[in-house]
């Protein structure tokens, strides 16, 4: 009888733990581990002030976009030259720096919770980042098709 106790008291033990660590565990996040950075010659930004927005996108698809794959950011002369005028035209109402990034990326089976088409492939969609108040990074504002 003993050791039917200490056996049904080891399966306890183990069954909570096992639901606490599956609590415990994040969920599946957008992956970023192998997107291509594609940071062309601009007018408006550096490379570095660029390559910040691009970390401002990846940290938003890895929150916001889980179990989808971020494949391509994209920043150069033909994205800035599409979206100069609504950039410049921010600054001048807000007195902050705006920045559009394009991206494609894929969704798996999962995608219809997050209102997308699962096993698709999502080319052209649009980030825009104001710049922070320490004015040397960038904050997503909207992200989507609507350029």
């Amino acid at each position: 009888m003993k050791k039917k106790s200490i056996i049904f008291l080891i399966a306890i033990i183990l069954a909570v733990s096992i639901t606490g660590i599956i609590f415990i565990m994040p969920g599946n996040k957008g992956s970023t581990d192998a997107v291509h950075r594609i940071i062309g010659t601009s007018a408006l930004y550096d490379e570095e002030l660029i390559s910040k927005a691009f970390d401002a996108v990846e940290s938003k698809f890895s929150s916001d976009f889980k179990d989808c794959t971020l494949t391509e950011l994209r920043y150069d002369r033909t994205v800035e030259n599409k979206f100069t005028d609504e950039m410049l035209k921010y600054n001048t109402l807000h007195n902050q720096k705006l920045i559009i990034v394009s991206s494609d990326f894929e969704t798996n089976r999962k995608a219809r919770d997050l209102g997308l088409i699962p096993n698709e492939t999502y080319e052209g969609w649009t980030w825009s980042l104001k710049e922070t108040d320490t004015q040397q990074a960038w904050e997503v504002i909207d992200g989507g098709w609507g350029y």
